[in-house]
C-alpha cells in the first residue's frame, strides 16, 4: 500500500472459520492490512445494513430490500454500501446483511468526490473475501453515475427542482448551526433520497461536505446520530408529515412536501449559477471561496469571497454597486493568495463595472500593482462630482503614494481640464482635491479659468479659502494679490481697504515684501492692528528692510505701512528706531516718534527713544530736561557698574524721581550686583529721590516668585541697610520698616537666618542691627517708637 488508498472493510454473518474472530456470526470477515480498531468501531457502530424489522416478519424477498449508502465522520471518516441477504448463515432467520465499509484518517482521499456521488460505484463489493485480508479503495474513487452534470441535468429535470434544491441546500448549510435540524427524507427508493443527497452537498466545500453524515435507509432515524437521513414511507410514521417535525427538516419526496426552509445567503448564490452555468466551475468555485475564507480564522465564506470566486472561475462580471462596493472591502484585506492570479483579476471586474465614488474610495486603500490606475479612477469621479455641483461630502484621507511621470501627467491633466469647467465658488474644492490626490497643477495651462476664479474671489473676502490647502497655493495667491492691487487702486478702493482689515490681511500677511506697494501696507497695516502674534510677525518682516534701507524714505514707507491704523508702543518705536541707522532717522520720522512720547508716560522705553532722538530734541524743554537727567543718571550707572564705591553719585541729587522710577530695573541691577559699602555710598549721595524709588522698587523685587532667591534676600538686605542709614529720611524709613514688616510676617527662621548672614558679611554691627530689629518687631513695640530707637542705637555705633 503507497498511503493514499481507503482502508477496506467487510462485515456480514461469518461461517466458523470465515471472520476475523475465526467464530460464526455477524463480524467482519475480512479487511484490509492497516486497518485500525477505530476504523472498525466507526463501522461497526455506524454505518452497517439495516434491516427493517418489520419487513422481516413479513419475510419479503432479499430483491425487495434496497441497497443502503451510509456516511459517517469523526477521527474516522468511513462511507459504507450495504445490501440485504436474507437468512443468516447456515439457518432461516432472517437478518444477514453484507456491509462494505471504506475507512480513512485523511479526508483528502476522497479528493473532489462527495461520499453520496459513491452510490452506483462499480467497485462496491457484494460478497465475502476468500481470506480475511480484502482489497483497498483507491484515493479519489471512481463515483458512480451521480456525476455533478449529471445531478444537475436531474435537478433540472425534477418538478421545482430548483426549489427544492435551493431548500435541501440552505437546510444542509446550516445543519452544524446551534439548534438547527436535521435533515429526513421520505422515499420509496434509496437513489431518490442519494441523488438530493449529492446535489445538497455539491453546493458545499469538500471539507464541510464530508462533514454532513447520512444514512439511507434509517429505521430508527431516533437512535441514529446522522445529520442527515432517509427512510422508507413503511416506517416513516411522523417523519411523513414536514409540518409535524420541528426537530427534522422533512423532505416527503413521495408527497412532493417539504417544510419551509429560510435560504442561506449561500444558497440563493450558488444554486441558480449551478443550475445554469457550468456546474464543474460551480463546484469549483464554491471550493476556491472557502479557501478564501479559510484564510480569515476559519469563519464562513462571505458574499465576496462568493462574488471573487465567481469571477475567477465563473467569468462573472460585477453587477451592481453592492457588490462592487463589497468586493471592494475584500480587496483592501484580501486573504493570502496570489495578487497576480486572484487580486488583479477582481479588481479589473470590478473597476470594469463603473463603480461609483464609495467603491473607487475602497479601492483606493489597496495595495495592488494597478493602485495608480484605482487613484486615477477615483480621481475622475471625484472631480466629475466637483464640476456636476453635487454636494461635497468629507472624503476619507488616502494615504501617501508617489506617482510615477505617466500617471503625473495625467492627474495633472485632469485638474487643469476641470478647472476650465467648474464654477468658481468650486474651484476651491477642485484645488484641495488635487492636493488630497497629491496632484501639482500647472497654473499656466489653466490660466484664464485662474484669472476668473481669483477675479470672482476679490469680490468675496469670506469665502473662507485657504490657499496652504492647495499645492498650486502660491501660484493662485499671486493672482489674487494682483487683481486685490487693481482693484484697490480703482473706484471701489475704499471696500477693497475695509475687506483688506477684515479678512484679507489674515491670508495675505505672510506675502508682504514691499512698505512702498499700496497692498502690502494696507495689508501691514490691518495685521498690526490685529494685534498679538500677527502685530509682532509682521513687524519683524519689515526690520531687516530698515537695518539696510535700500531706498530713500524706507523708514517712512515702513512707519507708514506699520502704524497708520494703530499707534506705536515705546517698546515698538524703540525698536524701530534701533533697526533703522541713525543717519536713517529723518526729521519727519522724529516728529512720529515724538508723537508717541506725548501720549505716553515716563519709562525706560520712553527715555531710551528720547536718547535716540537726542538731535531732534530742539527747543522741547521738558523732553531736554528729562533727556540731559537720563545722560547722567545712565553715566553714573556705567561707571558704577565699572568702579563702584569710587563713583561721585553727588550729580544724581539733580535726577527727578520720574527718572529714577523710569531706570528702577537697571539701578537696582547695578546695586544688588554692587559691593554693601558702595551701595550705601550711592544711596547716600544719591540722595531722597533714589531712595523713593528703592522703597518702591525693593519689595516689587523680594515679592517677585520669578526672580532668583538671591537676588530676592539682596533686596532685602539693601532695604534694610537703607533704612536704618544715617542720612535716610524719616519719611522713607517709615515705609521700609511697613515693607520690612509685610515681608518677615510671611518668612520663617530660615529666611530670617540667610539675611542675617548677608548682613554679618557687610558689617558684625548690622547682623546686630537686623537681629534686634526681629526682636523688636516680634515684641510689636509701637512703631515710631520702635523706629527712633533702633535708629538711636544704631546711628550710635557708628558714630563710634
Amino acid at each position: 500500500m503507497s498511503g493514499r488508498e481507503f482502508q477496506s472493510l467487510y462485515y456480514t454473518d461469518c461461517r466458523p472459520g470465515q471472520g476475523l474472530r475465526g467464530g460464526a456470526g455477524f463480524q467482519f470477515q475480512a479487511v484490509t492490512p492497516g486497518t485500525t480498531d477505530e476504523m472498525m468501531t466507526a463501522v461497526q457502530r455506524s454505518a452497517l445494513y439495516e434491516a427493517p424489522v418489520g419487513w422481516m416478519r413479513e419475510k419479503r424477498e432479499a430483491s425487495d430490500y434496497p441497497p443502503s449508502l451510509v456516511h459517517v465522520h469523526g477521527a474516522v471518516y468511513a462511507t459504507a454500501r450495504g445490501i440485504y441477504l436474507g437468512a443468516e448463515t447456515g439457518g432461516v432467520r432472517e437478518g444477514n446483511q453484507f456491509t462494505h465499509a471504506l475507512a480513512t484518517a485523511d479526508p483528502h482521499l476522497y479528493g473532489p468526490i462527495r461520499p453520496a456521488q459513491l452510490w452506483g460505484a462499480r467497485w462496491w463489493v457484494e460478497e465475502p473475501a476468500e481470506t480475511t485480508e480484502c482489497e483497498e479503495v483507491p484515493a479519489e474513487p471512481e463515483a458512480g453515475p451521480l456525476g455533478v452534470e449529471a445531478l444537475r441535468d436531474w435537478v433540472l429535470g425534477q418538478q421545482d427542482g430548483a426549489s427544492w434544491l435551493l431548500a435541501v441546500h440552505s437546510a444542509m448549510d446550516r445543519v452544524h448551526d446551534e439548534g438547527a435540524p436535521r435533515l429526513v427524507f421520505v422515499s420509496e427508493d434509496a437513489e431518490t433520497a442519494v441523488r438530493w443527497i449529492a446535489a445538497g452537498t455539491l453546493l458545499l466545500p469538500q471539507e464541510r461536505a464530508l462533514r454532513v453524515g447520512f444514512r439511507v435507509f434509517a429505521t430508527n432515524p431516533q437512535y441514529s446520530g446522522h445529520e442527515v437521513l432517509a427512510v422508507h414511507p413503511d416506517w416513516a410514521g411522523s417523519l411523513a408529515d414536514p409540518d409535524r417535525n420541528s426537530d427534522y427538516a422533512v423532505f416527503n419526496l413521495v408527497s412532493s412536501e417539504h417544510r419551509k426552509v429560510e435560504p442561506t445567503a449561500a444558497a440563493r448564490h450558488w444554486v441558480p449559477r449551478f443550475l445554469g452555468a457550468d456546474p464543474y466551475d460551480v463546484v469549483d468555485a464554491i471550493e476556491l471561496s472557502h479557501q478564501f475564507a479559510r484564510g480569515r480564522n476559519g469563519k464562513p465564506p462571505i458574499a465576496a469571497d462568493r462574488l471573487a470566486a465567481g469571477v475567477l472561475m465563473l467569468d462573472e462580471t460585477v453587477s451592481g454597486q453592492d457588490s462592487a462596493l463589497a468586493l471592494a472591502e475584500w480587496l483592501v484585506a484580501p486573504p493570502s493568495v496570489s495578487a497576480t492570479d486572484v487580486v488583479e483579476p477582481v479588481l479589473d471586474a470590478v473597476l470594469a463595472a463603473s463603480p461609483g465614488l464609495p467603491v473607487l474610495a475602497r479601492l483606493a486603500e489597496t495595495n495592488t500593482a494597478q493602485a495608480g490606475r484605482v487613484r486615477i479612477a477615483l480621481l475622475r469621479a471625484e472631480i466629475d462630482e466637483i464640476v456636476r455641483g453635487t454636494p461635497a461630502a468629507a472624503p476619507p484621507p488616502l494615504a501617501p503614494r508617489p506617482w510615477t511621470p505617466d500617471e503625473a501627467e495625467e492627474t495633472c491633466a485632469l485638474v487643469e481640464a476641470a478647472a476650465g469647467a467648474v464654477a468658481p465658488e468650486r474651484m476651491d474644492l477642485l484645488l484641495r482635491t488635487a492636493t488630497r490626490f497629491d496632484v501639482r497643477p500647472r497654473v499656466g495651462r489653466f490660466g484664464e479659468a485662474a484669472g476668473r476664479f481669483v477675479e470672482w474671489w476679490a469680490e468675496h473676502p469670506h469665502a473662507g479659502f485657504d490657499p496652504a490647502r492647495w499645492t498650486c497655493g502660491p501660484e493662485i495667491t499671486d493672482l489674487l494679490r494682483d487683481a486685490l492691487t487693481r482693484r484697490l487702486t480703482g473706484p471701489n478702493s475704499i471696500v477693497v481697504g475695509e475687506a483688506i482689515n477684515d479678512r484679507w490681511w489674515r491670508l495675505l500677511a505672510p506675502t508682504l515684501s514691499d512698505p512702498f506697494m499700496p497692498l502690502d501696507a494696507a495689508i501691514a497695516a490691518a495685521a498690526v492692528a490685529a494685534g498679538g502674534t500677527a502685530r509682532q510677525e509682521t513687524i519683524g518682516r519689515f526690520r531687516e528692510q530698515l537695518r539696510a534701507p535700500d531706498r530713500p524714505g524706507t523708514g517712512e514707507a515702513v512707519w507708514e505701512a506699520l502704524f497708520r491704523n494703530s499707534a506705536p508702543t515705546l517698546a515698538e518705536v524703540k525698536d524701530f528706531l534701533t533697526a533703522l541707522p541713525a543717519t536713517a532717522v529723518s526729521d519727519s520720522l522724529a516728529q512720529k516718534a515724538f508723537a508717541a512720547l506725548e501720549k505716553s508716560k515716563v519709562s525706560g522705553h520712553y527715555l531710551d527713544v528720547l536718547r535716540m532722538l537726542g538731535h531732534h530734541i530742539g527747543d522741547r524743554e521738558n523732553l531736554r530736561k528729562l533727556w540731559e537727567e537720563d545722560s547722567r543718571l545712565r553715566s553714573w550707572l556705567s561707571t558704577f557698574t565699572r568702579k563702584g564705591a569710587e563713583t561721585d553719585a553727588g550729580a544724581l541729587k539733580d535726577v527727578s524721581e520720574e527718572v529714577f522710577t523710569a531706570r528702577a530695573d537697571q539701578i537696582i541691577a547695578a546695586l544688588i550686583g554692587a559691593a554693601p559699602q558702595a551701595t550705601l555710598d550711592a544711596t547716600e549721595q544719591g540722595g531722597e529721590q533714589l531712595q523713593k524709588m528703592l522703597v518702591h522698587a525693593l519689595p516689587a523685587v523680594w515679592n517677585d516668585e520669578q526672580a532668583e532667591p538671591s537676588r530676592r534676600d539682596q533686596a532685602v538686605v539693601l532695604a534694610f541697610l537703607t533704612a536704618w542709614h544715617d542720612t535716610t529720611s524719616e519719611e522713607v524709613r517709615k515705609v521700609f520698616d511697613k515693607a520690612l514688616e509685610r515681608w518677615a510676617g510671611k518668612q520663617k527662621q530660615s529666611d530670617y537666618r540667610r539675611i542675617s548672614k548677608l548682613l554679618r558679611g557687610v558689617a558684625a554691627e548690622d547682623a546686630a542691627a537686623w537681629h534686634e530689629w526681629l526682636q523688636e518687631y516680634s515684641q510689636q513695640k509701637p512703631k515710631p517708637t520702635r523706629t527712633r530707637e533702633l535708629a538711636r542705637r544704631l546711628f550710635r555705633r557708628r558714630e563710634k
